[in-house]
């Protein structure tokens, strides 16, 4: 027996020496990718040009994601590309003598809605206000890609690629059969008035309801006449003919895109570098001999002093990204301990004179976006606070975003949704069907266990649910009626839970004016009489040692499978988000997927 237990004891033991050190390893590699943030260091040679390889995701600002440990090649970490940070590298790059232009690859960009590719392209128009070029190339064109292309000055696509501009669509996926054939019951209980609010329709319907079709048609046509408007202007096309080619799919061949215009040559990607140089050689009276130098975005940034950097006076960026949820959240996940704590930091430091609250987020649990709305409440009677929606700010975004001192978005954010509703999921037919599995109870009153999971609604805790939701949406219009300063009847008039493109919410109040995070921190610095400032980012990104040793404990989710898994991922999540609703939800009716 002592034997066994000292083999035992020396094989934990072992173990646990075996992932501190694993730890260490770990942390030691991840040290020896990240960029030092010595700037002195890095050199950008004469005739550069930056070359920019959106082949990552482009999150509101640069975070450290556990999954990138997946993309470590030669010492490098392929991490996501930051909105904000993008903007100030391309204003350096537009000042700075040794750059002389800029080449996109986007082959596969990575974003998540249109708002943040608007407002890429229009950080690459203020680039070329400097007289210097862009210039794009892709092996496969996708539409948001090829949107930002067209801000370039020449379009390169691969000769054996694609060019896939076919319109905007938006998949819905219904639940309700899937539920049919394992015997699971779905209760949606949402206010009577709150027919475009159809996100619990995914569960005990099978297609889309004609509100919910209305809707999605009207802000797709909305989204879809500002980008089409954009690409015709920049490429000196007709709008119905080009309208006309998209409907018949005829730029998806690249020797048809090149024909029609949308492009300016089929090439290779080696082939493109040679050009570009030729041309930046032209454009500045460079000798034929004198090399052309390719300095990639990484590089670049890292020659770059943080722009997150405290001076004696202040603009907070508080940034709010991802699904609402109680308690702690994470750099792409809203916790609503972890904004609220995050929004008092901004307010109580004496130097920050004005917050920019970035919000980039489809909604999600109502009493988590009650106590950061109540927080944005508290903060603008001390201080300026002005939002910049991203992609999206909907239902529990909207909420948070509403009682700011200004909103901001751009004519392709997708806001509103305004409205709530409650989703009863039982399990008890399925786990006796299938499982064999039943329950019994004892109680000490008639509804002592009416939320459970395994227990069919009774009628008393089906009105008490009703009479929740009607209270949360009559608080959420109160909400906004109150923060906007319009009438609640108006206000009901224009929510139900209806989605709204930017352009539809800046004409029906939703927002005050059209702007990306650039204007709106500039906005931040008027209000709050800013002539220099500095900015400090919170809640403070997690670097990846303190994700790695998080993972161990159970913190992090194991996102290094996302990557395998691809849009199946999605669905996954929407099914466990049914189990693990807790009250009333103030959510974006559906995944989109354009």
């Amino acid at each position: 027996m002592k034997q066994f237990f000292k083999f035992t004891f020396a094989s934990c033991l072992g173990c646990l020496i075996s992932g501190v050190l694993l730890i260490f390893f770990l942390i030691g590699i991840i040290g020896s990718a990240i960029p030092s943030g010595n700037t002195a260091s890095v050199e950008i040679k004469d005739n550069s040009v930056l070359r920019i390889e959106l082949n990552r995701p482009v999150y509101d600002r640069e975070v450290t994601d556990i999954s990138v440990l997946g993309g470590i090649v030669n010492g490098e970490i392929n991490s996501p590309i930051g909105l904000t940070e993008f903007i100030v590298v391309l204003k350096k790059a537009k000042t700075d003598k040794n750059i002389r232009s800029v080449l996109l690859d986007l082959s596969s960009l990575q974003t998540y809605g249109w708002a943040t590719v608007e407002e890429m392209r229009q950080a690459l128009l203020d680039f070329k206000k400097s007289g210097k070029k862009v210039y794009a190339y892709g092996d496969v064109l996708t539409q948001s890609s090829y949107y930002l292309a067209t801000a370039a000055d020449e379009i390169y696509l691969n000769p054996a690629g694609m060019l896939t501009v076919m319109g905007l669509g938006a998949e819905v996926i219904y639940y309700k059969d899937l539920f049919s054939k394992f015997d699971v019951d779905v209760d949606l209980i949402r206010p009577k008035n709150n027919s475009y609010k159809s996100a619990g329709e995914s569960y005990v319907n099978n297609k889309m309801s004609s509100e919910n079709r209305e809707q999605i048609k009207t802000y797709l046509n909305s989204i879809w006449s500002y980008v089409s408007n954009n690409i015709v202007k920049a490429r000196g096309l007709d709008l119905e003919q080009f309208n006309s080619n998209v409907s018949s799919l005829e730029y998806f061949l690249p020797k048809d895109a090149l024909r029609l215009g949308m492009i300016d040559g089929l090439n290779f990607k080696t082939d493109v570098e040679e050009i570009v140089s030729s041309k930046v050689r032209k454009q500045f009276g460079i000798g034929d001999k004198t090399k052309v130098n390719f300095v990639k975005y990484a590089k670049y940034r890292e020659s770059i002093m943080d722009i997150f950097k405290p001076a004696k006076e202040n603009i907070a960026i508080v940034y709010a990204y991802g699904g609402v949820n109680q308690g702690k959240g994470s750099d792409l996940t809203i916790g609503s301990e972890t904004i609220v704590k995050a929004i008092r930091e901004a307010v109580e430091n004496k130097s920050v004179k004005a917050i920019v609250f970035r919000v980039n987020s489809p909604g999600g649990d109502a009493v988590a976006s009650e106590l950061i709305t109540n927080e944005i409440i508290k903060a603008k009677k001390i201080k300026p606070v002005i939002v910049s929606m991203g992609d999206v700010a909907a239902s529990a975004g909207y909420e948070m975003s509403s009682n700011a001192s200004k909103i901001m978005a751009s004519p392709v954010t997708i806001t509103g949704s305004i409205g709530v509703f409650g989703v009863l999921p039982n399990f008890a037919r399925t786990l006796k069907n299938n499982l064999g599995i039943t329950f019994d109870t004892v109680k000490t009153h008639d509804n002592s266990i009416a939320l459970s999971l395994t227990t069919p609604t009774s009628e008393t805790a089906r009105l008490m649910m009703q009479n929740n939701v009607e209270n949360f949406y009559d608080n959420f219009l109160t909400r906004v009626a109150t923060g906007r300063n319009l009438s609640k009847t108006f206000v009901d008039s224009i929510a139900r839970g209806r989605v709204w493109s930017g352009t539809d919410a800046e004409r029906i109040g939703l927002i005050d004016e059209f702007g990306g995070i650039e204007k709106a921190i500039t906005t931040a610095a008027l209000a709050g009489n800013l002539k220099s400032y500095g900015l400090v980012a919170y809640p403070k990104a997690k670097d990846l040692a303190t994700q790695i040793i998080e993972s161990f404990s159970g913190e992090t989710d194991m996102k290094l499978f996302t990557r395998q898994l691809g849009k199946p991922y999605s669905f996954f999540l929407e099914l466990k988000d049914i189990c693990q609703m807790q009250g009333v939800q103030a959510r974006m009716p559906y995944l989109i997927r354009f």
